[in-house]
């Protein structure tokens, strides 16, 4: 490195000393002034410059690689119904705001109900409350818990007994709590994943008692 530099300076003094042998005295005393020597003669690499290299892309890993490593696998007694409830109380603030439920829900009949269904069906369900009102399986009814996963096919809850139950959506009605207002989940128009319901629509009816 040192080299380097004598080397640029003794160049920079013999251009210099040509330069005034060559140009009339009268233009002598603004060669030095006017030749920026460092930047003529050499580029100097600043000390954070590092060569290109390629960003390695990080591969996403599928679902099905993810159910392998067992990521869906919630052991029935591996989650406390307490350590959720803080993940309930940031549900209700996120719900709140996404339904405006500060401002009465709309009237079935009116033209707002329909945001307000699709903003409801679009939503994150996990760290709600879900109670199991109705199902073709007498023994899911009554059952009440935090959602901690949300599939194509099931709820997963956590009770507050610390137990986790897998509810099937299809065969179940549901009651979702938000602060007072309580609303209620056709399990069977919920049967798809969450990544892919956030982007789908769906036409807003008024459904019968079963």
């Amino acid at each position: 490195m040192a080299s380097d530099e004598t080397f640029n300076k003794a160049a920079a003094e013999a251009i210099v000393g040509f330069l005034k042998s060559n140009v009339k005295k009268s233009g002598n005393a603004n060669i030095e002034s006017e030749l920026k020597t460092d930047f003529v003669l050499a580029k100097k690499k600043s000390k954070g410059h590092k060569k290109g290299t390629k960003k390695k892309k990080l591969r996403i890993l599928t679902r099905k690689e993810k159910q392998t490593l067992g990521f869906y696998n919630i052991p029935r007694k591996g989650v406390k119904y307490n350590d959720m409830l803080p993940m309930n109380k940031i549900w209700l603030k996120y719900i709140s705001d996404l339904l405006d439920l500060s401002s009465p829900i709309p009237d079935p009949t009116s033209k707002a109900w329909d945001n307000f269904t699709q903003a409801l069906y679009k939503a994150d369900f996990h760290g709600s409350i879900l109670n199991v009102i109705r199902s073709k399986c007498p023994s899911y009814v009554g059952k009440t818990g935090i959602c901690i996963m949300d599939t194509r096919n099931t709820f997963k809850i956590v009770s507050k007994d610390n137990i986790v139950t897998t509810i099937p959506k299809r065969e179940c009605v549901f009651e979702m709590f938000m602060d007072s207002h309580k609303v209620t989940l056709f399990g069977k128009h919920l049967c798809v994943r969450p990544a892919e319901r956030s982007t789908k629509k769906i036409k807003g009816h008024i459904h019968p008692d079963l």
